[in-house]
C-alpha cells in the first residue's frame, strides 16, 4: 500500500468516527466546533467525509434500523477478484453505526510488500531453508534475511512462532523495531505491537534484547519478557499453552472484557464486529472461543443472557447488551 493510499484510509477511519458523533442524539456545540476544524485542516478530510455521509443515507432503511441489507450485500459483492486479494476499495469506505457505537473495519492491506504476510483470518506455516519452522498469526508481517552471519527475521507487526533449529555459529534472531530477540534453543514466538514486544519461551531459552536501553535479559521455558511502555520486563512465570492457544485456532479468555475478547477476536476474523467499547467494557468473561470458526464463538457469547447477537449479510456481526 503506498503511502497516500494510508493516508487516505486513515482519514476514512477519522471521517467514520465524526460520522458515529454527529449521528448521535446530541452532539456538543464544541464537538460540531471541532469537526469543522477537522474537515479545514485537509481537502481529503472533506473528500472522505463525503462519502462516507452518502454511503450512509444508503445503509438507513425507513424502519431506522441503520443497516439495509441489500446495500450492504451489494457493497461486499463489488469487485470480487481484488477482495481476494485484500485490496477492495469498498471495504475502506463501509461505515457501520448502532446507538452511540461505530466500529470502522477493513481487512489490513499493508502487509503487500513484506516477503511474507496474513489478513484477518489468516494464518500461514512456512518452512525456512534452515529447516525451521515458522508460524504467522493473522495481521502478520515479516521479512526474512539469512546471510553468513545470522538468520534474520524482521518482524514488521503482529506475531510469529518459531520452532529453530539450532546451530550457534548461526544464531537465529527475530528483530522487531525496538527489540532482538535471539534463540538460545529451539521454541518461542514474538509478538510486536506497536511500540512493543512480548516474547514467549516454549522450549529452551530466548535472549531479549532492548535496543533503546542496550539491555538484555534471558528467558527460559516457561517464561515471558516484554518491552512495554519502554521497559524491559521480566522474565516472568507465564502459560505458553495459553498464550500461544492461537496455533490452535483458540483464544483463551480469562474474566477479561467483553470488549477485550471482541478486540482479539477480529484479528480473526475478515468480516466486520460492530460493538460499543464503552458499553461492552463492563463485562467480564471467560471461556476457550474458537477462532476460526466466528458463528460458534458469538453463539457461545449470545447464551450470555446480557449479551444479544445480530448477523446482518452473513459477514457482519452486532454485539449490544440486551
Amino acid at each position: 500500500m503506498s503511502a497516500k493510499s494510508s493516508s487516505y484510509q486513515h482519514k476514512l477511519k477519522q471521517a467514520a468516527d465524526w460520522c458515529a458523533l454527529l449521528h448521535s442524539d446530541a452532539p456538543a456545540d464544541e464537538d460540531i466546533q471541532a469537526f469543522h476544524q477537522w474537515l479545514n485542516l485537509h481537502p481529503d478530510n472533506q473528500k472522505a467525509y463525503d462519502e462516507l455521509t452518502a454511503l450512509w443515507t444508503e445503509f438507513e432503511t425507513p424502519e431506522d434500523t441503520g443497516l439495509n441489507t441489500q446495500v450492504l450485500n451489494r457493497v461486499l459483492e463489488q469487485d470480487q477478484p481484488q477482495r481476494r486479494h485484500g485490496t477492495t476499495k469498498a471495504f475502506l469506505s463501509i461505515v457501520l453505526f448502532s446507538g452511540l457505537g461505530i466500529l470502522f473495519n477493513h481487512l489490513g492491506v499493508s502487509g503487500i510488500t513484506a516477503d511474507h504476510y496474513t489478513l484477518k483470518g489468516q494464518t500461514q506455516t512456512i518452512q525456512l531453508q534452515d529447516g525451521s519452522q515458522l508460524t504467522l498469526n493473522a495481521q502478520t508481517q515479516i521479512d526474512i534475511k539469512f546471510d553468513d552471519k545470522q538468520r534474520l527475521i524482521k518482524l514488521i507487526k503482529g506475531e510469529i512462532h518459531i520452532d529453530a533449529t539450532t546451530n550457534p555459529a548461526w544464531p537465529l534472531v527475530v528483530q522487531t523495531q525496538s527489540t532482538r530477540a535471539t534463540a538460545l534453543g529451539t521454541s518461542f514466538s514474538v509478538k510486536s505491537r506497536e511500540q512493543d514486544t512480548y516474547v514467549v519461551v516454549t522450549e529452551s531459552k530466548v535472549k531479549l534484547c532492548y535496543l533503546k536501553q542496550n539491555s538484555c535479559v534471558i528467558g527460559q521455558q516457561g517464561e515471558a519478557m516484554e518491552v512495554a511502555n519502554g521497559r524491559l520486563i521480566g522474565p516472568y512465570d507465564t502459560n505458553p499453552s495459553v498464550r500461544l492457544a492461537w496455533l490452535s485456532h483458540r483464544l483463551v479468555a480469562n474474566d477479561i472484557s467483553l470488549s477485550v475478547l471482541l478486540e482479539s477476536l477480529e484479528a480473526h476474523y475478515p468480516g466486520l464486529l460492530m460493538y460499543q467499547h464503552s458499553e461492552l467494557s463492563k463485562i467480564r468473561v471467560s471461556g476457550v472461543y474458537p477462532t476460526n470458526n466466528i458463528e460458534l464463538a458469538m453463539k457461545m457469547l449470545a447464551s450470555d443472557p446480557v449479551i444479544k447477537h445480530q448477523s446482518i449479510a452473513n459477514y457482519i456481526h452486532h454485539i449490544s447488551l440486551k
